[in-house]
């Protein structure tokens, strides 16, 4: 009897691993499915007008924030966060124009002029004096990433019926 306890139990044990085994693929084969539709690819607008927001270098601060607007008439409005030993905010008005990648920045009142480089995803590099696009010692860019706005929800009966049933509540 002792001899057949020491045969049975190792059988057993590879009865139950291969049933498990059976299990697990029989599991994968349910999970899987139709393959997804190929999507749309996304599409980020060629033009330069839109929100911009990063940080600009400053020699004589800790740090510069900007977000910016660049309008469909060339304008441009600027808040500008600049921290020192205090934070101070500015509103900044101005035109920029637009020559092959560049995108040039005119200030109002002697505020400033500010260059950018176009890259990718419509963001824009900030850029020297001398033209090239600024590194900080790290190697890091002063980058101004555009904010895209999700395009406006499309009014329909139902939609408009929801809204005035909750303004009349």
């Amino acid at each position: 009897m002792k001899m057949s306890k020491f045969v049975v139990l190792p059988v057993a044990r590879m009865a139950l691993l291969l049933l498990a085994v059976f299990a697990l693929v029989a599991c994968e084969e349910e999970e899987k499915s139709e393959p997804l539709p190929p999507l749309s690819p996304i599409e980020i607008p060629k033009d330069v007008p839109g929100l911009y927001s990063g940080s600009l270098p400053c020699d004589d601060c800790t740090s510069r924030m900007v977000r910016m607007t660049l309008g469909e008439d060339n304008s441009v409005e600027a808040i500008q966060l600049v921290l020192r030993d205090t934070m101070e905010t500015d509103s900044l008005k101005g035109t920029y124009s637009v020559t092959d990648s560049t995108i040039s920045v005119s200030l109002a009142n002697d505020k400033g002029h500010w260059n950018f480089k176009r890259a990718k995803f419509g963001n824009l590099l900030y850029m020297t004096a001398a033209g090239t696009v600024y590194e900080d010692k790290d190697g890091m860019h002063a980058e101004m990433i555009r904010i895209f706005k999700a395009a406006p929800k499309a009014v329909t009966k139902d939609t408009a019926a929801a809204d005035t049933a909750q303004s009349k509540e």
